[in-house]
């Protein structure tokens, strides 16, 4: 009840609290929740939470210690520390550094990046056709493969159409555990045998394949996310009412961050190699294409 007690008060207060000029405001909002029983009484949840971190840490961690050194292979977007700062409430002029290391792997000799020749774009009605009839082509470029995919629906129905109409065997995220996938995939690999894994974006990141455990990587879709949940509603609410755009200052960023994750998933060491196929054609027909190209490594690029 105590625990419970200090939740309402924190959430009063955030309900309460007037937004500063100096901050993003807070979301808040309610949910209704239908009664799971006809004769249920209607509950409705109250919440609130902050739409940016930026003011806090430089509350609680910035201004109250002497140094803080941050790393990550993924503070880097759209080949800038713009993105990092914006998120972490730092600014151009407030004394912090910035360090881009580069990567000892050699992406020109190593790594070639296809982007496929798409009639389609995703949101294209007809663009799960295109990909039922043109993954085989790319699928038969390696030995051990991953096909990305950023939607379940669409995944499970070019497996489907692919088991049926080539009689591929391929381990699809979902229908057995994420350990046992990959134990298998390594298993297949270490036997030369061809094998091939769909997955979504958890698939995407987290994952390593070195080696011959993984030497041709599809990305179906650039992984960008609709902003769903409140929070990122208020955000881009909020930076919209500043004047800005929201689609290049949270969605485009972050997929830059999501593209550069998933790419990374191919070369896991000095001596790995294999090539990675783009098989949305936004990234040469948008305007945010060529940053998202330029934000990745060195590949050798091929424009089909």
């Amino acid at each position: 009840m105590l625990q419970r007690l200090e939740n309402l008060q924190a959430l009063w207060y955030m309900y309460a609290k007037t937004d500063s000029d100096k901050a993003a405001p807070m979301a808040r909002w309610i949910q209704k929740h239908a009664p799971v029983k006809a004769s249920a009484r209607q509950d409705y949840l109250l919440c609130a939470s902050p739409i940016e971190v930026g003011f806090t840490l430089e509350e609680k961690l910035w201004s109250q210690c002497e140094g803080a050194v941050l790393c990550s292979a993924t503070l880097l977007a759209l080949n800038s520390f713009d993105h990092f700062r914006f998120q972490a409430g730092l600014k151009n002029n407030d004394g912090s550094q910035y360090q881009h290391v580069t990567s000892p792997f050699d992406y020109q000799n190593n790594a070639q990046l296809v982007v496929a020749s798409m009639v389609n774009e995703p949101s294209a009605l007809k663009f799960t056709d295109e990909l039922i009839e043109k993954l085989p082509k790319y699928i038969e470029q390696g030995s051990a493969t991953l096909v990305l995919f950023s939607s379940y629906w669409q995944m499970e129905k070019v497996a489907q159409a692919l088991r049926e109409k080539h009689k591929m065997t391929i381990a699809v995220q979902g229908e057995h555990a994420r350990q046992y996938i990959i134990e298998h995939h390594k298993k297949q690999c270490d036997n030369n045998k061809t094998t091939i894994i769909f997955g979504t974006q958890s698939f995407s990141e987290g994952l390593d394949l070195p080696g011959n455990y993984l030497n041709n990587l599809i990305i179906t879709k650039l992984p960008f996310s609709v902003p769903t949940s409140p929070v990122e509603q208020a955000q881009a609410e909020y930076i919209t009412a500043k004047g800005g755009n929201p689609f290049m200052t949270l969605s485009v960023p972050e997929t830059s961050k999501k593209l550069v994750q998933a790419c990374g998933r191919l070369l896991r060491n000095e001596m790995d190699e294999g090539v990675i196929t783009l098989m949305d054609k936004r990234v040469v027909t948008k305007r945010y294409g060529k940053q998202l190209l330029d934000s990745l490594p060195p590949f050798a690029r091929v424009i089909e």
